[in-house]
């Protein structure tokens, strides 16, 4: 399979710091508010990298919920393989890539878990299957189809859905950011924003 010769034009849209908000969450909302008028389906699906105490990276798709107190939200079980890596070493990285807009932003930061009882009440405003799905599930865990079958069974049977004392939130503390456009001839626009003492420091990068 030759690859080598797929290239896209990127041409939509330039980023000038002279432009840009001061405070990177703002600046995000933005570019998440444009995401959205340019037709994504899911502006809020994310990959977030991970890295536990065996120093391999780990990288999934996983969806933004909230923003709340300047801090990305998203919501897992706290047993998985990325619960686990974050309980080893709670410093991620979390990627949006926007195609139609020709954007990326990428966040840097600490995560800690959430309130439970605001868990709960997320929890219980989601489709029955997902809540179904999310008891039923003992992720990232080797399971037979046959059991994840009879386990939704069982919870049905006995008709008790109720968040799980292991499913809840993530709540990410940014102290970077970049926000990537693209731009044509490869020189693409990177602006990041850094924290140092609770000011944020804008910088142009090279491409």
């Amino acid at each position: 399979m030759n690859i080598s010769d797929w290239r896209v034009d990127y041409d939509k849209y330039k980023l000038d710091a002279s432009s840009l908000n001061h405070d990177p969450i703002l600046q995000f909302k933005d570019w998440f508010a444009q995401a959205k008028v340019d037709g994504h389906d899911e502006p809020n699906a994310m990959v977030l990298a991970t890295c536990g105490n065996d120093m391999i990276p780990d990288c999934r798709m996983v969806l933004l919920k909230e923003i709340d107190d300047n801090q990305f939200v998203f919501y897992t079980n706290y047993n998985s393989h990325k619960g686990k890596a974050i309980a080893e070493n709670p410093n991620a990285s979390l990627l949006f890539y926007w195609e139609k807009s020709q954007r990326q932003v990428r966040i840097s930061g600490v995560l800690k878990k959430g309130d439970a009882d605001k868990a709960k009440a997320y929890f219980a405003s989601r489709p029955l299957n997902s809540q179904i799905s999310a008891i039923a599930s003992p992720q990232s865990e080797e399971i037979e189809l046959e059991t994840l079958f009879k386990n939704v069974e069982n919870i049905l049977d006995s008709n008790q859905i109720e968040c799980p004392p292991h499913w809840g939130s993530y709540y990410l503390k940014p102290f970077k950011f970049e926000f990537w456009q693209g731009q044509p001839g490869r020189l693409h626009d990177r602006i990041t924003y850094q924290n140092e003492q609770e000011n944020w420091i804008i910088k142009r990068i090279a491409p």
